[in-house]
């Protein structure tokens, strides 16, 4: 029982004698059932539950917690269920050790894959509890400050593990002493050469410092003094890691990241820390650009501070940070603080940021096609840099920095995001790319009908719009290849149409090559993972299959409008009315050929690949060509050529130049035309003019 010692002591000061009973067994537990057990450093396992423990209870955290933090290991490592747990000390100790075991019994193809599906259940347990991640926060904590025994590889990809992921969840919920604390140990494991190199030179800085910060903090204080401001003043160090990221991010050198000094002032109000403010804008000269009033608009955290940079004495620059009594508590300690503090759930900024952080990862989980995408979508959302910027009406929506108007409408609602079509930032139309900048009025223009478009995922920021664009274009792919599946499934069955097929038929059938739903058997031949062919013979009558076999090479019309299933091939650029030819592609739908194209010529035997189309009569649309134009060199050349194209109604998509031996070039148009009779008029009137050498279509 040493080992619980100090922990009882540490629990003593705010629980009452039942609840360290309780505790204490958990605690036997726990050590019966990892007796025998040791970690890496050779001690028994038991001191890691119990250091969990400890920094939680630093926290006066509910007996619940820290009983849950001695057991937390017992359902992964031993031989303990979750029953076993619920019946010795409740439902809740129960789902908080389940939420922060791993996921032991499910066989994953990579490391990667196994994480990130740790991850999300992990964070899916916190939506439920956030003691869940407050407990694996302390579990990493304890792991990080016992990191040496491990062998060096181990050590950098945990370390890679918690600067990625676990400090900025601390960031996140506002608990700024584990993050610092994660960042610094994270950094010395993860790059323990510069972070030598960074700490002897801070070491030789602090000498120096020392002086000038006495200098500023005197100064400081007696001015709040000599206005009867009740504040305390403190010089403050910069963590190694921070000053790291700002050589690293600003490419600064040492010396530059060292010559800012900084300070915070703490107060008893608001009222006060504004009026501080003003005084120390009079007593040294405040640098433009460089105030951020996170009390009016806290950060996402709930983080709530003036931050303002100053010219001090002979020019150099200092950071100060005006905050009262209770946002320094909530800055340090964030949603741990309603339980340090004893704190109402509603006067914890902190807690309600952190709901509202849940609020969207349940929305992210919903919408994220596997685990891999959650987490990434989630390391999206942990980025620190912000920008505020206002809707039409005057509300503040806070983003990631480089957010654009697509990440503003899907953080306003799902609907705006997926029916946007144009913006408005500071009443001026702007290009949806645009990145947001701090303070800019922001208004969506939408339409009816309208849908996200693909190349959104190539600029927006946030999880949220990503997730919610990726969940709509996958089910507009999956409406498309039902759609495609079912006019092939039709052409396979000759005579006969689906509609004479009953709907227990069709279902009977998914069900027999396991499958939901007929639709997922449509959507899986419009991708090109079933032949239409196979399917047809299991819903046909033997004689009638035969009858169709006739037909079984009748050419499927394509109309142009098909969508994401059906795309030209780019080796050859296909045209209406011109011979073509299909192969289906596993996943991707059907790919259309021309019928002379060289790539296509050797697949053409293949049945299960090749098929046969013909371009529908009537067919509308435009479709991509690529035209070689050899041209004499001329003055205004481009322009000439250029101006018959426009004129011939073709839409000019991309041109490339390629000089030849000086006399001429050859011009690289990629177009867009409507059909074959279009390229060849367009062809005829470039043709006309003496400066064209040759024309040829690229094939």
């Amino acid at each position: 029982m040493y080992l619980f010692t100090g922990l009882k002591e540490q629990l003593e000061t705010y629980l009452n004698p039942e609840q360290v009973r309780q505790i204490q067994d958990a605690y036997i537990l726990a050590r019966d059932s990892h007796q025998g057990q040791l970690r890496s450093s050779g001690d028994p396992y038991i001191t890691h539950p119990v250091a969990v423990a400890r920094i939680l209870a630093e926290y006066h955290f509910d007996p619940q917690t820290i009983m849950a933090a001695l057991l937390h290991d017992v359902i992964e490592d031993c031989d303990v269920s979750k029953e076993q747990l619920a019946e010795g000390f409740g439902g809740q100790v129960a789902d908080l050790v389940e939420g922060v075991s791993k996921l032991t019994q499910i066989k994953f193809r990579t490391r990667a894959e196994a994480q990130a599906e740790n991850f999300r259940k992990m964070m899916m347990a916190m939506v439920q509890d956030i003691r869940v991640i407050l407990i694996k926060l302390a579990d990493r904590l304890h792991n990080m400050r016992t990191l040496g025994s491990l062998r060096p590889d181990k050590r950098r990809r945990i370390a890679n593990e918690t600067l990625e992921i676990y400090a900025p969840i601390a960031l996140r919920l506002g608990m700024y002493g584990i993050r610092s604390e994660l960042e610094d140990l994270g950094f010395s494991a993860r790059y323990p050469m510069r972070y030598q190199v960074i700490k002897d030179a801070v070491k030789r800085a602090r000498g120096n410092r020392k002086e000038i910060i006495q200098t500023i903090t005197g100064s400081i204080q007696d001015r709040l003094d000599a206005e009867a401001l009740h504040a305390r003043v403190l010089g403050r160090e910069k963590d190694l890691f921070s000053i790291y990221r700002k050589m690293k991010e600003k490419r600064s050198s040492f010396n530059e990241v060292m010559d800012v000094y900084a300070f915070r002032v703490i107060c008893d109000s608001e009222d006060t820390c504004y009026r501080i403010l003003g005084f120390l804008h009079s007593l040294y000269i405040p640098v433009p650009g460089r105030f951020k009033d996170y009390i009016a608009i806290p950060k996402a955290n709930g983080y709530q501070s003036l931050h303002s940079t100053l010219k001090g004495p002979h020019g150099l620059h200092i950071e100060v940070q005006i905050r009262t009594e209770s946002m320094e508590q909530m800055a340090e300690n964030g949603v741990a603080a309603h339980w340090l503090y004893k704190s109402n759930n509603d006067s914890n900024p902190a807690e309600l940021k952190a709901r509202e952080w849940m609020k969207s990862l349940m929305e992210l989980q919903s919408r994220a096609g596997d685990s891999m995408e959650f987490i990434e979508n989630v390391k999206i959302d942990l980025f620190p840099d912000e920008v505020f910027v206002f809707t039409p009406n005057g509300s503040i929506i806070v983003l990631p920095h480089g957010a654009t108007p697509i990440d503003f409408a899907y953080a306003i609602h799902t609907d705006v995001g997926n029916s946007c079509i144009a913006c408005k930032i500071d009443r001026q139309i702007m290009p949806l790319s645009t990145p947001l900048i701090n303070g800019s009025t922001v208004e969506i223009i939408t339409a009816p009908g309208a849908k996200p478009n693909p190349s959104w995922l190539s600029f927006v920021i946030t999880g949220k719009a990503r997730a919610n664009i990726r969940h709509f274009l996958k089910h507009l792919r999956q409406d498309e290849a039902i759609e495609l599946g079912s006019r092939l499934l039709d052409r396979a069955l000759g005579d006969r149409s689906l509609d004479d097929f009953d709907d227990a038929t069709k279902q009977q059938l998914a069900t027999n090559i396991r499958h939901k739903t007929f639709d997922d058997v449509l959507a899986e031949i419009g991708l090109g993972r079933l032949a239409s062919l196979v399917i047809a013979h299991r819903l046909l009558p033997k004689h009638q299959d035969e009858e169709n076999a006739e037909t079984e090479d009748k050419p499927l019309a394509i109309r142009g409008t098909e969508g994401l299933l059906v795309s030209y091939a780019k080796c050859c650029h296909p045209i209406p009315y011109e011979p073509i030819v299909a192969f289906v592609s596993e996943g991707r739908g059907i790919v259309i050929h021309r019928a002379d194209c060289k790539n296509v010529a050797k697949h053409q035997a293949d049945e299960n690949k090749y098929m046969p189309v013909q371009w529908e009569e009537d067919i509308q649309g435009e479709f991509a060509v690529e035209l070689k134009i050899i041209v004499f060199n001329e003055r205004g050349v481009l322009a000439r050529v250029t101006s018959v194209i426009a004129d011939a109604e073709a839409n000019i998509v991309n041109i490339d130049i390629d000089q030849q031996d000086g006399t001429t070039n050859i011009l690289n148009f990629t177009m867009t035309v409507k059909n074959r009779l279009h390229l060849a008029n367009i062809i005829r009137k470039v043709r006309r003019h003496k400066f064209v050498n040759k024309i040829l279509r690229n094939k």
